[in-house]
């Protein structure tokens, strides 16, 4: 906008030949239109390279951390005339155990099978005699409805759904026919305890197996920016709103009112997993985590003799290091740095639910296995190499008298 802007202002100081004041009028008015339509042409050329630029730069977006992290390893690796690029990371140039400890799993190859993660339910068992002695409760209904062929296929989002809806209408059925003294009371009383023992194996089924968790919590897609990551906000609310949704019965015999609108909410627990598998905002921490922590261990290793190399008699800076400075500023603090620093904003903002997740007896061992790994272990090992590398460089810059300023 700032180029057509300049454009349009060159077309209000073109000087053109004021007509009144020339004896041949028509030849300057014709020549100042051809100049006016020559400005024109040249502006509306101008606005749609602009255009065509701004629209090549939103299709591709923002570089992935992958290749900044060539562009910087490739930058190092010209000022010390050493191999430094990824490539160049080999078993020869280092120890095996150094690259069996460095490198961490991305999330979608250790998010464990279908079969691994299911829990199995068992239905309520009602006989002929049972289902016609409650059909003065909505649950004779509900009981009906589960039977359907819809009913039998529920997703796992539905299926919790419907738990919900059963348990509140167990309670309201179990205290009518307390009420009127009905021996059945009993019998319907030991389904709800039931149905209310077997609800946290529900609610870990919507956690473990739904599709848009599945996507959420393993498949990355597009990397983690510095900011304007899609729903990343959202999804650490729509993450907590299904966490709140394992909560079963507050009392004895009603079902917590707030739990279960937000649940019987058909439109809004699946909006919820729709922003999840969008934003798919853990898989992109901790895949970002892994690739920033299995390119710097890496280069950490290779670096380190490479800067003591580099020699600054006497505290006193060389060019060499100067240039060095700029590379490590230009990349390093302008551009990994952000991106590490909202990867551990986000981090920290989930952290509470990724430690219950991990102690919640409903959830199988294997996916709180994954849930470990990434949230804990790896970003512990993350952190680790990330300081690692800052401390490398603040080594290299108190010893050459530099500073990370901006060049």
């Amino acid at each position: 906008m700032l180029m057509v802007a300049e454009a349009y202002t060159r077309m209000r100081r073109h000087k053109y030949v004021t007509v009144k004041s020339m004896p041949d009028s028509k030849c300057l008015y014709v020549a100042n239109r051809y100049a006016a339509n020559v400005i024109v042409r040249k502006t509306v050329r101008l606005v749609s390279v602009v255009m065509a630029v701004s629209l090549l730069q939103g299709c591709f977006g923002a570089p992935s951390i992958d290749d900044t992290m060539d562009e910087y390893t490739t930058r190092l690796s010209r000022v010390l005339d050493k191999p430094l690029t990824h490539e160049a990371f080999s078993q020869e140039a280092l120890p095996d155990s150094t690259l069996a400890t460095s490198n961490i799993a991305l999330p979608s190859h250790t998010y464990p099978t279908l079969a691994e993660l299911g829990n199995n339910v068992t239905p309520l068992n009602i006989n002929i005699r049972e289902f016609y002695a409650i059909q003065d409760c909505e649950l004779g209904r509900i009981v009906a409805e589960r039977n359907t062929a819809l009913g039998k296929t529920q997703l796992p989002s539905q299926r919790l759904q419907y738990e919900h809806r059963l348990l509140n209408v167990l309670a309201n059925c179990e205290a009518r026919l307390q009420a009127a003294d009905n021996p059945i009371a009993s019998t319907v009383a030991a389904w709800r305890k039931q149905k209310q023992a077997q609800y946290q194996s529900v609610w870990a089924n919507v956690v473990q197996t739904s599709t848009e968790m599945k996507l959420g919590l393993s498949m990355a897609g597009a990397p983690l920016q510095a900011s304007e990551n899609k729903d990343a906000k959202a999804t650490v609310n729509a993450l907590n709103f299904i966490n709140g949704l394992a909560e079963t019965l507050k009392q004895k015999n009603v079902v917590n009112t707030n739990v279960e609108a937000s649940a019987n909410n058909n439109g809004e627990l699946e909006q919820q997993l729709q922003i999840i598998a969008s934003s798919r905002l853990p898989a992109k921490l901790w895949q970002t985590q892994a690739v920033l922590n299995n390119r710097l261990a890496l280069l950490n290793q290779v670096l380190a003799p490479a800067l003591n190399n580099v020699k600054c008699e006497n505290g006193i800076d060389s060019d060499k290091a100067t240039i060095l400075r700029n590379v490590f500023y230009l990349y390093f603090i302008e551009e990994i740095q952000p991106i590490a620093s909202t990867l551990n904003s986000y981090h920290y903002q989930l952290q509470p639910l990724w430690e219950q997740w991990a102690g919640n007896t409903a959830l199988s061992a294997p996916f709180k296995a994954h849930i470990r790994t990434h949230a804990i272990d790896n970003f512990t090992q993350y952190s680790a190499t990330m300081k690692a590398h800052v401390t490398l460089w603040q080594n290299f810059l108190g010893r050459c008298n530099l500073s990370p300023t901006a060049p």
